[in-house]
């Protein structure tokens, strides 16, 4: 066992009271269905499903999308947590400071109606952490969701065009969050959209790239070659930006600062 596993473990035992079946889960025992926090804070999962204990150790350990001082939320600060998956992130950020507001996106049906038992389960409301059921996408309109694998964040979107019917969910571009959120300015925009960040910011003017303070997007070169090169051609005018690759070939987080001599600095 290496000192980093140690490391690992120690940290689910002192963050979770079933940190136990956790570590199970880690060394190749049967998924968690759950993760109970020491307040009696209980984070589900679909029962059916791998992935959360892969999730909370990223989200809620590791921290790739605010640590080492990219990002802290202060009071008043609007964040935007797209691809919200059953609410991990939302959840830990608003813990960061109860006096910040949280918009939490999630197109998936089976992962939506988790994330707002999660928000529920966490006393949450709508006026820290608000849930919506919709897609970041090119434009506004609506799209289907494929399930692509058996992990709660293995589902991609296809544009539909604009008539909603049965499965379909609502899709809107970055330009769109501004009156999601009723704000002029978002403080964090954090995406983890399963390769549709390639579509997102493929069109983003940089007037719109702007009013993000900080942008945080887990890139997946893997399902969407080119994907790094575009986000960085599209966010470098007008953001400095930093990429961290990641362990699984073609993935990364590329982490955006708004430039002090934007306007609005």
């Amino acid at each position: 066992m290496t000192l980093r596993s140690l490391l690992l473990y120690g940290r689910l035992l002192r963050g979770f009271r079933n940190g136990w079946s956790m570590i199970r889960t880690v060394r190749g025992g049967p998924p968690c269905k759950s993760a109970l926090l020491w307040d009696g804070t209980r984070i589900s999962h679909p029962p059916g499903r791998s992935g959360l204990v892969d999730i909370i150790i990223e989200l809620w350990l590791e921290q790739p999308y605010t640590r080492d001082g990219f990002y802290q939320p202060a009071d008043g600060d609007v964040i935007v947590d797209a691809g919200a998956n059953v609410g991990v992130f939302s959840i830990w950020v608003s813990r960061q400071n109860p006096h910040c507001r949280v918009i939490a996106l999630e197109p998936f049906a089976e992962n939506f109606a988790y994330l707002e038992a999660n928000l529920h389960a966490a006393r949450l409301g709508v006026e820290r952490v608000k849930p919506h059921q919709i897609a970041l996408g090119p434009t506004f309109g609506q799209g289907r969701m494929t399930d692509t694998g058996n992990r709660s964040l293995d589902h991609t979107i296809t544009m539909g065009g604009e008539t909603a019917g049965v499965g379909t969910v609502p899709v809107i571009p970055l330009s769109g969050l501004f009156e999601l959120t009723q704000t002029e300015r978002i403080s964090l925009l954090k995406v983890d959209i399963e390769g549709s960040e390639h579509d997102a910011f493929g069109n983003a003017e940089p007037n719109t790239l702007r009013r993000f303070d900080r942008i945080a997007i887990e890139y997946h070169d893997n399902l969407r070659p080119g994907t790094l090169a575009l986000l960085q051609a599209r966010l470098e005018p007008t953001h400095h930006c930093i990429t961290r690759a990641s362990t699984v070939e073609g993935c990364g987080i590329l982490l955006a600062t708004r430039r002090t001599d934007e306007p609005g600095c």
